[in-house]
């Protein structure tokens, strides 16, 4: 799960860009290749929460 808590990128999902933003929570389910990009100058903080498959 990564919560946007500042700034603007996109999402990396496989072969997917997702445009995200402040606020905006996003989950990338399990061994699934993702990653995350700041497209600009301005800082981009996103809180990553990582947790072991149930």
């Amino acid at each position: 799960v990564y919560h946007v808590l500042k700034g603007q990128g996109l999402f990396i999902l496989e072969d997917r860009e997702i445009e995200m933003e402040a606020g905006l929570m996003l989950v990338a389910p399990d061994g699934m290749p993702h990653g995350i990009r700041n497209h600009s100058r301005d800082r981009l903080i996103v809180l990553a929460i990582l947790a072991p498959t149930p």
